[in-house]
């Protein structure tokens, strides 16, 4: 089977959950024995420029200067119909159809519906919709996720697949970054802003650091702290117990996971939530918000806080700080846990839809 897959993602996002996700299918596609490629060659995704079997395919464009080359290719080879024979665009934006023939099957993955619950009563993200209205099927990334879908968008469930995501983190490769970590850290991963619920968990934790000089937050990934975050940490009298680490490898990402007494994942919504299963593999403790999708992926492989609450999530960090047997028992719920999720399974799972749709 011909699989084609855009380059926008790859062009997008140096780094991040969505161009993951694609990287793992185009890799696992052609392990399975697939003919799977990338339309577009400008790129600055780490995860395809590391990669010794794709690099050489690629160009590194980091700030995306050539993005309209890619875009001509794109096009050159949806118009190709005989060239494959199923499209799974890695993103919503308009020109990702054209030229696009009208029987060619087309699978679309929709990873969250955070836009449009953050502008529920008015019309929907119009790309994304006309693109979960092409699609032949349309995987969502959990159950959470598809009655989103089925909710906002007013799609048939029938036509809509729950894939789960998997870890590409594991603790047999770690490295130690350059920048020095403290001995007792929490950590947050990724972006801040909006939903994330980043300052709603720092204000909730700033009164156990004041009290507890030795305990550091480290922010890792996402951007540096902005003037605003940095004038809040002072202000809370904690900016130098808290610490961001940008432009990190896979290898240090897992270390600082292993060594961090709990990841925290304060999210007001997630679409699935990586995150979780990177900790898990890397044997450290999970403090989750009881929001959108994460019970339905963390099982009782988590400590849970209501994300709205200061003091339910001050109480559920003093008690990981705490309670050793019950921070041994989450990280072996997790080890546990982790075995239902794998990218394996993710290729495997979405080839099926693409059979189905050529059967």
């Amino acid at each position: 089977m011909k699989i084609l897959y855009d380059s926008h993602i790859f062009s997008a996002q140096k780094m991040g959950g969505i161009s993951r996700y694609h990287y793992e299918l185009l890799k696992g596609m052609n392990v399975l024995g697939q003919d799977a490629k990338v339309a577009g060659r400008f790129i600055k995704n780490c995860y395809l420029l590391s990669d010794k079997e794709y690099n050489h395919l690629f160009f590194n464009d980091p700030k995306s200067l050539f993005a309209g080359f890619n875009n001509v290719r794109i096009h050159r080879n949806l118009k190709n119909a005989a060239s494959y024979d199923i499209y799974h665009p890695t993103d919503s934006d308009a020109h990702l159809l054209r030229g696009l023939p009208p029987d060619k099957k087309m699978v679309f993955t929709i990873h969250d519906m955070i836009p449009e619950k953050q502008i529920a009563g008015t019309k929907p993200w119009p790309e994304k919709l006309n693109f979960a209205r092409r699609a032949d099927k349309i995987i969502a990334v959990s159950e959470n996720t598809k009655r989103d879908i089925v909710d906002i968008f007013g799609i048939e469930s029938s036509k809509i697949e729950v894939v789960y995501h998997g870890s590409s983190l594991q603790l047999t490769q770690v490295q130690k970054p350059k920048i020095p970590l403290p001995q007792r850290y929490l950590l947050f991963v990724g972006g801040r802003g909006g939903y994330k619920n980043f300052d709603a968990f720092i204000d909730a934790t700033a009164p156990i650091i004041r009290k507890d000089s030795d305990l550091f937050v480290v922010c890792a990934g996402g951007k540096s702290f902005s003037d605003r975050e940095l004038q809040r940490l002072k202000e809370l009298d904690i900016r130098d117990n808290v610490i961001s680490i940008v432009g990190i490898s896979d290898d240090e990402l897992s270390y600082i996971y292993a060594n961090s007494i709990a990841f925290i994942f304060p999210s007001l919504y997630e679409g699935f939530g990586i995150p979780i299963l990177e900790a898990w593999a890397c044997n450290a403790p999970v403090l989750l918000s009881n929001a959108s999708c994460f019970p339905e992926i963390a099982g009782d492989a988590a400590l849970y806080f209501d994300p709205n609450n200061p003091s339910s999530i001050a109480e559920t960090i003093d008690t990981i700080l705490t309670n050793f047997s019950l921070r041994k028992d989450i990280i072996q719920r997790g080890t546990k846990r982790l075995e239902l999720f794998s990218w394996d399974k993710t290729v495997k799972q979405t080839l099926a839809i693409y059979q189905f749709l050529m059967s």
